[in-house]
């Protein structure tokens, strides 16, 4: 009897063809190469992220869970290689900011543009050119995370400021893919990322591949 793993690859496969499905998973593995030189920080922490095709119902664009990218290879294909490179990014960094965990408490959507604006900024500082797409509140820059979740609370706009990704924890159920691969806890795959932060600021202190207000932010973040 196919794994799970294997059955969504032979659904996604039968779906998008097999060409797709090649063309997208490279074309993302190969924006990691370039990081290795141009964005070495970035590079880093993208490969504790395995990269894995989805159906549109699963994702109808890119999403993460902690432990994989998934990518809708449809969507990939509409994408221009500054927006998939900085949707890699971004997705990279919600990690590294655990923005892969449900928050409790929290209204969803509004929590999720937050995550949103948090994460855009960082990569403004690095250097990531933004798309016109993507969540930014200039008011809220230098604002924290819930200071910015509160902010949105009186957006007379809210309902037309669209995310890019939809984090796993937004959809039904956990979020995890019934695979051969035991999905890691919560708080184990929490210590995991933190572990990954505390490592790129120490590979990447004071270099031109960490920004400084990146370094504290990241350093406080966990």
């Amino acid at each position: 009897m196919k794994s799970k793993n294997a059955q969504n690859d032979q659904l996604v496969c039968d779906l998008y063809g097999e060409g797709v499905i090649t063309k997208q998973k490279n074309l993302w593995q190969s924006d990691r190469h370039v990081w290795n030189t141009e964005q070495p920080a970035t590079a880093f922490l993208a490969k504790q992220l395995q990269i894995k095709v989805a159906t549109t119902s699963n994702v109808p664009t890119a999403s993460t869970d902690g432990r994989f990218i998934h990518v809708n290879p449809l969507w990939g294909e509409s994408l221009d290689e500054t927006t998939r490179r900085f949707m890699q990014a971004h997705l990279v960094w919600h990690c590294a900011a655990g923005h892969f965990r449900p928050a409790p408490g929290r209204e969803n959507r509004r929590w999720h543009l937050a995550c949103d604006h948090e994460v855009n900024v960082v990569l403004m500082m690095q250097g990531f050119e933004m798309p016109s797409q993507a969540v930014l509140f200039p008011a809220c820059i230098g604002k924290s995370l819930i200071d910015v979740y509160t902010w949105l609370a009186d957006h007379p706009l809210l309902g037309e400021e669209v995310s890019l990704d939809k984090l796993l924890w937004q959809a039904d159920g956990s979020g995890h893919e019934e695979d051969e691969i035991k999905p890691l806890s919560e708080s184990s795959l929490a210590q995991f990322w933190q572990q990954q932060a505390r490592e790129v600021v120490h590979r990447y202190f004071d270099t031109s591949y960490l920004r400084p207000l990146v370094t504290s932010w990241l350093s406080k973040r966990w």
